[in-house]
């Protein structure tokens, strides 16, 4: 590559560095505060509850009365007139239905902040991936511009006849081949910033993101809002169990007033009816079995709910506890790493090592520090795995400060 094309990258990577300096840097937490409750996210994650809750106010609602008018004969002797007005009493099954459906509720509000919660890990994913892959192009354009001046300077010397044209010349692949990945990092870069605006709309398209240093493991409690789920959804089976096995259906009352017309005369008074469906045949055995199975079903869930979450939280504390050692050993033995390449590229010029020997330093220096960001990729992903399966009691989670009309009860 010639002196002037090698001199106009390294321009281009400057300019490109200072760049990025100079674009807004939103940071997680900025990024995070997005995710209130007016983002259609929680909106569509609290139509569950809704729901729920519009069940509970048809079963608690009375059926309305039946208001009917009947004329009989009106060409005859006798005309009748009857006003007539009916109601079903409440059923005896009413009261255990109510409060399936306010069992059916607590399952419902458990799920949502659930949901709430699960929607919040999946920004910090988001941003997450955005964030490393915003890092990885900027390690390797540093990179890219340091071989590059190396470059230009080998590919002078050489014209001068000061060094071997074959040491410009592989260093100039070697810039090629670091610009290659500098694109692709910026492609992956590209893919995570438009993810994020799919969350973000207003997200500026200049934004630099900043990659999130690791918290604290969560701690665990007895609570977990899968477990709460599923214990609510079984007492709810129970009592529908229970509102199935009241097979007596409740009469049906009318009041009325009767008219009877005939020449002059006229006749009339009130009307009394009462209509009770007797249970001979059906006795509500379908709904019973039915109910049955829900129970035996939702026992089983509860069971397997409690052993998942049993053995998943100790494997995620074990995965995030190796990695977070990890991670911290490989930041250490890449604390000098500026200096070792210093090192390295003043024992070049001296004639002390090759340039095999300095190719190899860049290239491990570049590949430690790709996979420190690799490290703390999933880092960052084990810890929001023990989110996922943290107590949600715990004041600092994010679902306690999504509240909207809509969500205002969730625990």
């Amino acid at each position: 590559m010639h002196r002037l094309a090698l001199a106009g990258l390294v321009s281009a990577l400057v300019a490109a560095a200072g760049g990025a300096q100079d674009s807004p840097i939103v940071t997680e937490a900025e990024f995070l505060s997005a995710l209130d409750a007016s983002h259609p996210a929680v909106a569509e994650a609290a139509e569950e509850l809704a729901l729920a809750r519009a069940r509970v106010v048809e079963a608690s609602t009375l059926d309305n009365p039946a208001v009917g008018v009947a004329r009989e004969d009106p060409s005859g002797p006798v005309e009748q007139t009857d006003l007539l007005v009916s109601w079903r009493l409440p059923h005896l099954a009413r009261r255990p239905e109510v409060e399936a459906r306010e069992a059916a509720v607590r399952a419902a509000s458990a799920r949502t902040a659930l949901r709430l919660r699960t929607l919040h890990l999946e920004m910090r994913e988001v941003y997450a991936a955005w964030a490393l892959a915003a890092a990885r192009q900027e390690r390797l354009s540093a990179q890219a511009e340091r071989v590059a001046t190396l470059a230009a300077r080998e590919s002078a010397r050489a014209e001068w006849g000061e060094a071997s044209g074959l040491e410009a010349h592989r260093l100039t692949l070697a810039t090629e081949a670091l610009r290659a990945r500098v694109a692709l990092a910026a492609a992956a870069r590209e893919r995570g910033r438009a993810e994020a605006a799919r969350w973000v709309p207003t997200l500026p398209g200049e934004a630099r993101p900043v990659v999130p240093e690791l918290p604290p493991a969560p701690s665990f409690g007895n609570d977990d809002p899968r477990v709460r789920a599923a214990e609510a959804e079984l007492a709810a089976a129970r009592l529908e169990r229970e509102a199935a096995s009241r097979f007596l259906a409740s009469p049906e009352l009318s009041v009325g007033w009767q008219r009877q017309d005939s020449g002059a005369k006229s006749l009339e008074g009130p009307v009394l009816g009462i209509a009770w469906s007797v249970p001979l045949f059906d006795r509500n055995q379908a709904e019973q079995a039915a109910a049955e199975a829900r129970v035996a079903a939702a026992e089983a869930r509860l069971e397997l709910v409690r052993r998942e979450v049993a053995s998943s939280r100790d494997a995620a504390l074990t995965s995030f506890e190796l990695l977070a050692s990890s991670l911290g050993e490989a930041r250490s033995a890449l604390v000098a790493s500026e200096r070792m390449l210093d090192g390295a590229e003043a024992a070049f010029r001296l004639g002390e090592a090759t340039l095999t020997d300095l190719l190899e330093t860049h290239r491990s220096v570049t590949e430690g520090e790709l996979a420190v960001l690799d490290l703390q990729e999933a880092a960052l992903e084990a810890h929001r795995q023990l989110e996922r399966l943290a107590a949600l009691d715990d004041t600092s989670q994010p679902s306690a400060t999504l509240q909207s009309p809509d969500l205002e009860t969730l625990p």
